[in-house]
């Protein structure tokens, strides 16, 4: 086995933290990436495990590559004791789509060499699915291959091997030893390591979804829509407290959303016309029929028995005119809908003042649906 160690002087010591607990140490993570003569662990091997890890000794980030020189077992057994040793010390291991090959891969590889391993007493942490869980931003994309997203955070890679040419230039090198073919092994691995990394700030976009930002701004727009008739919307802007590195854009339906830095617009089209407010307490009110509205109990008591009658769910409601935003989830302000059974709520627009809360309420639900909506 050969052991390759470098120093990552590019990598800043403050790595995004958006997809870890606060209290987490950067010593405490461990990046890896496998390298293998094939899919199914029954009939093939790893050769090649490289690890990133925060070095306290050098105040740097550092990469580390275990090396089979050969296809002998005991070449593959020496790795994966090197790479045990390493992630027995972490607490998350750190990886893109090594939930389903990986982490799966190396249990078996663990076990078929009777070796104990440390990947169930750490935590996964798995970069493709944590980008995934907000579908809206990268559902554009060709492929969510971990070489896309590289190209869309323009990470510059120098590899141009791809798997299956990896496990050619492996097996040449088993035979040869060429030096040459030895540093495009380690080269693309190291590369498939510091592209997973590029990929962190990212994770930026989850600020949306924890609160972490500012509302700026909030007001209406005059904008033409796609039949080029021109529709009111709602123009929300906030700010983030991290950039984003990328310019995105998610369209939801129901909204549009563009991230720029750390600037993010929400547009909302505004609608007119009337809905109906439902009293959740129907038994306590009655319906009347000619004014098509429902009045609480205490004040129907004074009308003639003939102009009302005892109000149902579906006839509990109060009309309200005027400009209505959809309304998706469960925010905190009055919902509205057309009819009992519509699925779909509105909240009255404008907002009161006074409705601070319900205005942060309301924009947390709008960005949790349209960002993790599949």
């Amino acid at each position: 086995m050969i052991t390759n160690k470098s120093r990552l002087c590019s990598l800043s010591p403050e790595l995004d933290f958006v997809f870890f607990p606060e209290h987490v140490s950067l010593s405490e993570l461990l990046f890896f990436d496998i390298e293998t003569t094939g899919l199914s662990p029954k009939t093939s091997q790893v050769f090649l495990i490289g690890v990133v890890q925060y070095s306290d000794k050098l105040q740097a980030f550092e990469s580390i590559q275990f090396l089979a020189e050969s296809t002998d077992p005991g070449e593959e057994l020496q790795i994966l004791k090197a790479f045990s040793q390493l992630a027995r010390e972490k607490q998350f291991l750190i990886h893109f789509n090594g939930t389903s090959f990986d982490l799966p891969y190396l249990r078996h590889r663990y076990e078929a060499l009777q070796l104990s391993h440390p990947l169930d007493s750490c935590h996964s942490l798995d970069l493709y699915r944590e980008l995934l869980s907000m579908p809206a931003f990268f559902r554009q994309m060709s492929d969510h291959k971990q070489k896309t997203f590289e190209l869309l955070v323009q990470y510059p890679r120098k590899d141009k091997l791809s798997g299956k040419e990896m496990i050619k230039a492996y097996k040449a090198y088993a035979l040869s030893r060429a030096s040459s073919t030895r540093e495009q092994l380690f080269l693309h691995n190291l590369d498939d390591l510091k592209g997973m990394l590029s990929l962190l700030p990212l994770g930026r976009l989850k600020q949306l979804l924890h609160h972490s930002y500012q509302i700026l701004e909030t007001t209406e727009i005059q904008e033409p829509d796609i039949t080029g008739a021109i529709q009111t919307q709602v123009l929300f802007i906030l700010c983030l407290k991290r950039p984003v590195p990328v310019p995105l854009s998610a369209n939801a339906g129901f909204c549009y959303i563009t991230v720029l830095k750390e600037k993010v617009k929400i547009k909302m089209p505004l609608f007119e016309g009337t809905l109906r407010y439902f009293y959740k307490d129907y038994k306590n009110y009655y319906y009347l029929p000619f004014e098509d509205e429902a009045i609480h109990k205490s004040v129907a008591a004074y009308l003639d028995a003939s102009h009302r009658q005892k109000a149902t769910a579906a006839t509990c409601y109060k009309k309200i005119s005027g400009q209505f935003l959809y309304a998706p989830g469960t925010p905190d302000l009055p919902l509205l809908q057309e009819e009992y059974h519509s699925k779909e709520h509105y909240v009255s627009w404008p907002f009161s003042s006074s409705s601070d809360i319900g205005l942060k309420s309301y924009l947390h639900e709008v960005l949790k649906t349209a960002i993790t909506q599949k």
